[in-house]
């Protein structure tokens, strides 16, 4: 045995009370170095640890949403109630002074803190950060065992609050953690003379797969009332790529990024792929380098009467298309922006969602958190059939000055196609097809004239650059033209149930419009790589390798990280959508679909008896489990003992076997009271063993049961496999003895 310090000043525990731990007193213990694994020496720290490691699980996920300063302040309280700390300021009188002052002055200053930071004294997130304040001030008074009690039990307030920040996948994984150390802490409280910590795994355990039932029980049956209630749920999540500008370079890094944008279910058939531009915003305002929406757009939101331009677009869609458009389901992830994603041209019934001029959905709020909403779309449909003078403006004004070159060109080629709009259109793919453009997603960097400098020098980009370019000749030549941001294509996810658009299926386009016809999609990128539309983002990626990232080994390096980062990426995103759609997403409708579909359920009272019912039912097969694991269970040779035991008892406590005692030790006192035939009243009570009068046969019965007994536990047949026909045989036989004496 030797000693095994955990610290400098404090030894590991065995007779470590909390109260002395938490006053900064030193303890020892003596511990076996060599046996002990490091899971047994975590599970036989004394309570008091096990409090101090649960704040540190319980607030390190917060780290996301709260000031540092706050942050700050919880590392440095935890930081002061280790014992080897607290004990330094306990000792010296001016170190104890600055305790206490921290001790008064903590909260107060932490409370002038927050409306410092948030500058009100309500809201989701002050309300998150005055919890873990006051959780964090009150380890300044923790010295005794029900101030632990009060810490551990507001530490589960303090984990649950993250739902109120995020609701996805790893924020439960983290509250899960988090729970199961504040049970372990809430465990070695109750047995904190337990220097070993034996069985603290055992008692977690058991009160984990005891809840799971309940859990499961309640997830189904409990009713899902409406909130009397709603608040704004926020955090600080990943945004889309799709901003509210684009100059060339917005998009580099989104290419390669794989992180989810939306998931969409369709109805029915999806369209095919290169149909697929999830509509997002439309730049028509331009000052040479970046593109921004235009401000002045007219609004439609359902149930109001229809706009002349809402008309318009209905009056050019076939009768038997517009009874029957093609309904599908957006599920987007936080973007921190209210603007939504379609397909060309998308409209939506929901009354928190506007239609733009433009055919942008806008939602009412930020989208904070996963956003589900439902979407029609009408096609064919011409948009702004005849344009108006206010918009034909807009969509053809450029400044004044700036890349001559592109100019020059644009007036050649509409001059040279008889200035006709699509053999113009035609001119310029022919143009680009005919010189040395690239699709590239690490293109050089552009200057002031970036038109010029991309059409004439560089000639490598991707759809920003494309699209930027392919606008400003079309508007150059005097026809209306716009850059439309969003999406393109796409990829099915793993299981094919539903179709997922990532960040690097981040796209623009150009919208022209065309005498008669409207605007028109044009997607200039596919004049240089078709691929890149009619395949997807995805599929160009996996043709054209690590020359999609650059020269050289950096390049590769790239590539090979983008390739395992996307696996990794996609089973953890079909992980959180399946959690975010059957868990977080179970809410009234789908629970009563799914009640009345599995146990023809029609009313909240028989919602209400078939929770009753399967709690009653789950607690009672734990109790019988509880029941069965606790009972004692004998061996087959003991058992027929232990029975006439048991019936002796009821006749004569004396006579019965005592826990003690061994079986043929009780087996031959048995048989001595029923020889001592002085003893009237142990010769009446033997007597009535059997219906035999006679104390010698009931006597040379015991001797048999002896016989039988010592052989099947300790002679030969003791080695043979209870299913030895002689074994069962002499087995048989014990049983037929006792019996008869039965």
């Amino acid at each position: 045995m030797t000693e095994f310090k955990y610290s400098s000043t404090i030894d590991a525990p065995k007779t470590a009370g909390f109260e002395q731990l938490a006053l900064g007193q030193k303890v020892t213990v003596r511990t076996e170095r060599n046996t002990s694994k490091w899971y047994r020496k975590l599970l036989a720290l004394p309570a008091y640890y096990w409090v101090m490691m649960a704040q540190v699980v319980v607030v390190l996920p917060h780290a996301a949403h709260l000031p540092l300063w706050l942050m700050g302040f919880a590392v440095v309280s935890i930081i002061a109630q280790l014992p080897s700390v607290k004990s330094r300021f306990k000792k010296q009188s001016h170190l104890k002074r600055v305790y206490q002052g921290m001790q008064m002055l903590g909260f107060l200053f932490g409370l002038l803190g927050l409306w410092l930071t948030y500058n009100t004294a309500f809201g989701l997130d002050m309300g998150v950060a005055f919890l873990v304040l006051c959780l964090v001030s009150k380890l300044w008074e923790m010295y005794k065992r029900r101030d632990a009690y009060v810490v551990l039990n507001l530490s589960l307030f303090v984990l649950a609050a993250l739902f109120l920040m995020d609701q996805g996948l790893v924020t439960t994984l983290e509250v899960i953690v988090g729970a199961v150390v504040v049970l372990l802490a809430f465990i070695a409280l109750n047995d904190d003379s337990n220097a070993r910590g034996d069985g603290r795994l055992r008692t977690l355990g058991v009160l984990g797969v005891g809840a799971l039932p309940l859990l499961v029980v309640l997830f189904l049956f409990f009713p899902r009332l409406p909130p009397l209630w709603s608040v704004q749920l926020s955090g600080q999540q990943v945004t889309t790529g799709v901003s509210d500008s684009m100059s060339p370079g917005d998009f580099a890094n989104l290419g390669q990024s794989t992180e989810l944008a939306f998931r969409v279910e369709f109805a029915e058939g999806q369209p095919p792929q290169q149909d697929l531009y999830w509509r997002g915003l439309v730049f028509s305002d331009f000052d040479g380098v970046t593109w921004r929406p235009s401000p002045k757009k007219s609004q439609w939101v359902a149930g109001s009467p229809l706009p002349a331009w809402v008309q318009n677009a209905f009056a050019t869609v076939p009768d038997d298309v517009r009874s029957a458009p093609n309904n599908y389901r957006m599920i987007l992830e936080p973007t921190q922006q209210n603007w939504l994603f379609g397909l060309d041209y998308p409209f939506s019934q929901q009354h928190d969602i506007t239609t733009t001029s433009d055919f942008t959905l806008l939602n009412n709020q930020p989208v904070t958190q996963q956003l589900s909403y439902e979407v029609a779309q009408f096609s064919p449909m011409n948009i702004d059939p005849v344009l108006t003078e206010a918009s034909r403006r807009e969509n053809l004004a450029l400044p004044n000055e700036g890349n001559p070159q592109s100019r020059a060109l644009a007036k050649q080629l509409f001059a040279q196609s008889g200035s006709d709009p699509v053999r113009y259109i035609a001119a310029i793919e022919d143009w680009i097809n005919q010189t040395d453009f690239r699709y590239t997603l690490s293109p050089p960097r552009l200057n002031n004239n970036r038109i010029d400098e991309f059409l004439f020098n560089t000639k490598a980009g991707f759809c920003e650059h494309y699209a930027s370019s392919f606008t400003f000749m079309l508007r150059a030549a005097g026809i209306p033209a716009r850059v439309v941001a969003g999406y393109q294509g796409g990829k099915p996810s793993r299981n094919g149930n539903v179709w997922e658009v990532r960040q690097m299926d981040a796209h623009a386009w150009t919208e022209v419009w065309l005498e008669g016809q409207g605007w028109v999609r044009v997607d200039p990128t596919a004049f240089v790589a078709p691929e890149r539309v009619e395949q997807g983002m995805n599929a160009m990626t996996q043709q054209q390798g690590s020359a999609m990232f650059g020269d050289g080994a950096s390049a590769q390096i790239s590539y090979q990280q983008y390739q395992m980062l996307q696996t990794l990426r996609r089973l953890s995103d079909q992980a959180s959508y399946y959690w975010q759609k059957d868990v977080v997403g179970y809410d009234q409708d789908t629970q009563a679909d799914s009640l009345l579909k599995w146990f023809n359920i029609r009313s909240i009272m028989q919602q209400i008896i078939w929770l009753a019912a399967s709690t009653v039912i789950v607690m009672a097969f734990l109790i019988f489990i509880i029941w069965q694991r606790r009972r004692k269970h004998w061996h087959p040779v003991d058992l027929p003992l232990v029975q006439l035991s048991q019936r002796i008892g009821k006749r004569d406590k004396l006579l019965a076997r005592d826990d003690n005692e061994g079986q043929l030790a009780w087996l031959e006192r048995l048989a001595s009271a029923i020889d001592s035939r002085h003893e009237d009243d142990t010769r009446h009570t033997a007597s009535q063993l059997t219906d035999s009068d006679d104390p010698v046969a009931i006597h040379a019965k015991l001797l048999e049961i002896r016989q039988d007994y010592r052989q099947l536990r300790y002679g030969r047949l003791s080695t043979f496999n209870h299913n030895h026909l002689e074994y069962k045989a002499r087995l048989h036989q014990l049983k037929k003895n006792v019996r008869e004496l039965l």
